[in-house]
């Protein structure tokens, strides 16, 4: 749905950008008639061409600079990794808006279960919550003891999160659930 918003909006503001390129084009036209002498025609015409150029090649540079920052920061993916860095266990999570990590049993349903990893004995049945809202996913720590961290990918450093609140994640975090790491991709 997130998608579809942008490319409707984009296409409004590509829409726009038409209409302001044929008015002033218009506009220029008019003046260039108007006007007696070859030479100033010239530099008129000339300015106009620069200019057209150098809107075009800024409106394009924007446009695909924003599509490439949108699609590399979301995140698919968690894989649940050993100490090598190989995956164990994989969770797709592009259809999902909010989920538990923790440990399933009788009673409670984490949708990403860490019963597989040799560090279940320190992990809590509601250990952490994840969230999507506004194109960004935030985890926040439920955890009564042994808390959550994050390393976030801009600047290589762990974080541990303060219980209830919600910290923003970008594709390439890492997810420190007591020792128990997943990476976001």
């Amino acid at each position: 749905m997130k998608n579809n918003q942008n490319n409707k909006l984009m296409f409004s503001i590509q829409l726009i950008n038409v209409f302001i390129g044929i008015i002033v084009t218009l506009i220029f036209g008019m003046i260039y008639m108007t006007i007696k002498s070859n030479e100033l025609k010239g530099v008129l015409l000339g300015l106009l061409i620069v200019f057209g150029i150098f809107v075009f090649i800024n409106l394009y540079k924007r446009i695909h600079n924003q599509n490439d920052i949108e699609e590399s920061n979301i995140i698919n993916t968690i894989e649940l990794v050993n100490e090598d860095n190989e995956i164990i266990k994989q969770w797709s999570i592009q259809d999902k808006i909010s989920f538990l990590i923790g440990k399933n049993n009788g009673d409670n349903e984490a949708f990403l279960d860490l019963n597989e990893s040799i560090y279940s004995t320190l992990v809590e049945d509601n250990h952490a919550v994840l969230n999507y809202a506004a194109g960004t996913w935030y985890i926040e720590d439920l955890s009564l003891d042994s808390g959550v961290c994050i390393q976030k990918i801009d600047d290589g450093k762990k974080y541990r999160i303060v219980k209830n609140t919600p910290c923003s994640l970008k594709r390439g975090d890492i997810i420190f659930i007591s020792k128990v790491k997943l990476l976001l991709r």
